[in-house]
């Protein structure tokens, strides 16, 4: 059963076995595999509930439905944006369906530095193979492969680069390219289709348009969520409360209901930080239509640590706001995206040995934004270390030489100010520009790590309950102990539901 504001019939006091906040991958594979066995869930999604016939691919009506804070959420001095989806189903209604096992260099990595022998390869693989199965998660087909991916294969193997074809979660997709604002074919194999849906057949009950604020341990059985509906309070008491709200707003909540001992909750934040570059070709690139990133190159040290490159749709809502020419000159270059690709550079961070980010709630004065606020507001703090820097600015080297390899006549790489390189030798020129806040355009789509997984020092233990308050478990991106070098809905996924195999919420 769903239950909207339109038809929610008021009861304020609810009790249930598993409260569940988030409907994302870690709280969809919660919710079917725990009402598979029977128990009572609830799961309470902040989100709007949507379905195919919302995606009607005007961005004007989506962005503020489908994502948080309108597409706008970033760090604290707005360096790198953060995109993260805002609706039933999570991230994974509005992602570009790029599905990939994490790597087994990272989980021998954790297993080393974590002591998590429990999510070493041979223990993972029947649980991606599941996933894989329940997603319908294949190869692109070679002729499905879009002009703007294709650059990418043709010209890594230019350059002598590890290239592959990509697989994804689809069913019968016809390439339509508006992946970011939902699927209006219902091809995209996300959370609503497939672990929402078994959950929902299961006798599961999901409360849509409902913030959950606070948790409240009573005891090991029995813990109080509230929650928000219409600016109304609702009440809902469990046995087990699962949090699955990402890694930005997990550990949020943690903090604002007091879960917080320890101190790691928010810390460790990864984040897979994006800069990207755009090419304009002769020939028509159709960059929004197309399966999106069917294609990566990538580069990976002995240590597990580099950048791979992906090919996204140029979504119009996204070009518009991050297309790097400023000025009179913007207007005309953005007349041109029929004939323009673009590739992004994605960085595993962490090569280092941790990342510097945290999520946390603040107040008085904020030194990155300028900003005085007497109460507390969201924060978001990251800043890229040394040799992910090295990695990114390699991978954007790289981005542009495989565009003028191509065919490419002009690039623009996201700097500030970008300039305009017409020629494969100006490349290498990116590694002069300042690496500082805002003089290169950063994002990224996968927070990690603020809730971290480990035997030792963490916030959760291998089954995903909290260290400190038995009953209370997090089971989302938040848990990975280290970016995990991949599109991470898969990982995500693969770890709860190990998780759930070692404890079942100890019920």
């Amino acid at each position: 059963m769903i239950i909207t504001p339109e038809t929610w019939d008021k009861n304020k006091e609810i009790t249930t076995d598993i409260a569940i906040i988030g409907s994302g991958c870690g709280g969809a594979m919660t919710a079917a595999r725990l009402s598979e066995q029977g128990y009572s869930v609830i799961i309470i999604e902040e989100g709007e509930y949507v379905s195919k016939d919302d995606f009607d691919q005007n961005a004007r009506n989506l962005v503020p439905r489908l994502y948080r804070q309108n597409a706008s959420l970033g760090t604290d001095d707005q360096s790198i944006r953060i995109l993260q989806g805002k609706a039933f189903g999570g991230s994974t209604t509005v992602n570009w369906m790029t599905s990939l096992r994490t790597p087994d260099w990272v989980l021998e990595e954790w297993a080393e530095r974590f002591g998590l022998n429990e999510y070493l390869p041979e223990h993972l693989g029947k649980h991606f193979e599941m996933i894989e199965k329940r997603l319908n998660v294949h190869q692109v087909p070679d002729y499905a492969i879009s002009p703007y991916n294709r650059i990418i294969l043709d010209g890594a193997k230019m350059l002598d680069l590890h290239q592959k074809v990509l697989p994804n979660n689809s069913k019968d997709c016809i390439g339509c390219g508006s992946c970011g604002l939902g699927c209006p074919y219902d091809a995209k194999q996300d959370m609503r289709l497939t672990y929402l849906k078994d959950a929902l057949e299961n006798g599961a009950t999901a409360y849509t348009s409902t913030h959950a604020y606070q948790i409240s341990p009573e005891s090991r059985d029995r813990h109080i969520v509230k929650a928000t509906m219409q600016n109304q309070t609702i009440r809902f008491q469990a046995k087990r409360v699962v949090v699955s709200g990402s890694a930005i707003m997990s550990p949020l909540l943690l903090q604002s209901s007091g879960l917080t001992k320890g101190g790691q909750v928010g810390k460790n934040l990864s984040l897979h930080p994006v800069t990207a570059a755009i090419g304009q070709y002769d020939s028509e690139m159709h960059p929004t239509y197309g399966i999106p990133q069917s294609a990566t190159a990538e580069y990976f040290d002995d240590t597990g640590y580099g950048y791979w490159l992906e090919a996204p749709d140029l979504e119009l809502f996204l070009a518009g706001v991050n297309f790097p020419i400023i000025g009179p000159q913007r207007h005309e270059e953005l007349k041109k995206l029929s004939k323009s690709a673009v590739i992004i550079v994605l960085v595993r961070d962490g090569a280092d040995g941790k990342t510097d980010g945290e999520v946390r709630w603040r107040r008085g004065y904020n030194k990155q934004n300028g900003r005085i606020t007497l109460k507390k507001v969201p924060s978001i703090r990251y800043r890229v270390s040394p040799t992910d820097r090295k990695h990114l600015m390699m991978g954007l080297e790289t981005a542009i030489k495989i565009m003028f390899s191509t065919g490419a006549k002009r690039v623009f790489p996201f700097l500030n100010p970008s300039p305009e390189l017409t020629d494969i030798s100006q490349a290498p020129e990116v590694h002069k520009h300042p690496f500082q806040p805002n003089r290169i355009s950063l994002f990224s789509a996968h927070p990690q790590g603020t809730c971290r997984m480990s035997k030792g020092k963490g916030v959760v233990d291998e089954t995903g309950q909290m260290k400190h308050y038995p009953g209370v478990y997090v089971l989302d991106g938040s848990i990975l102990p280290t970016a995990v070098g991949v599109n991470p809905m898969i990982s995500i996924l693969a770890s709860v539901s190990r998780a759930i195999e070692l404890g079942n919420l100890n019920l």
